[in-house]
Parts: structure tokens; C-alpha cells; sequence
């Protein structure tokens, strides 16, 4: 059982640092997205004096940023789940383990007694 658990371990952590790689890139990329954007710096060269070929690459700059979110908020939602079910695993380890034990749950208050119902 051990042996198991220290495998899903790795997994996790590899998991985690790929989901964060891949988010720190991501991030990066759209810090430039936005900062070029901000600063109005597109790249191009003299086609970008005619109307049509500035909108186009305006919109190939834009969908390139629009990527660049999607990738970021992958990675994120990555993270998320990967961490979230690891939290989620050891809560339930923690409630099977203290429902073996057999005491009452934390928090519940031990009444004495009869406890009022209303009628």
C-alpha cells in the first residue's frame, strides 16, 4: 500500500511542476501580450502603412493572445485539480481514520442528556 501511495505521490508532484511550467510560460507570454498591447508596439514592417494588412495583424496579434490565455488558464485549471484532489484524498483519509476510531466528530457538541424537540 505504500509502495502506491508514494507512486500517486510522484505523479502528483510531477503533475504539479508541469502545470507550473507551463503556467510560468504562459504567464510570461501574456505579460508580453498585454505590455505590447499597452504600449501599442506591434511588430511589423512598411505593409503595415495599408488599412488591411494593419487589421490583419492586429487580429493575428490578438487571437495569439487570446491562445496564450486559454494555455494560461489550462495550466491553472491543472494545478487546481491536481491540488484539490490531493487535499480532498487526505480529508477523506483523515474522516475514515476518525470514524474508526469511533469518537464523535469534531465540532459536534456532546448533549447530556435528552436533546429538546420540538413538538
Amino acid at each position: 500500500m505504500r509502495r502506491a501511495a508514494d507512486r500517486k505521490t510522484v505523479i502528483r508532484i510531477t503533475g504539479i511542476a508541469g502545470s507550473l511550467a507551463g503556467l510560468a510560460i504562459g504567464a510570461a507570454a501574456l505579460l508580453r501580450f498585454v505590455s505590447s498591447v499597452a504600449h501599442n508596439t506591434l511588430a511589423g514592417g512598411p505593409m503595415l502603412n495599408r488599412v488591411p494588412e494593419y487589421y490583419r495583424q492586429v487580429g493575428a496579434y490578438y487571437a495569439r493572445g487570446f491562445v496564450t490565455g486559454f494555455f494560461v488558464c489550462y495550466f491553472l485549471m491543472l494545478l487546481a485539480m491536481i491540488v484539490g484532489a490531493w487535499v480532498d484524498e487526505g480529508r477523506q483519509a483523515r474522516r475514515a481514520e476518525r470514524d474508526a476510531e469511533g469518537g464523535p466528530a469534531p465540532g459536534t457538541p456532546a448533549l447530556a442528556g435528552n436533546p429538546a424537540r420540538p413538538e
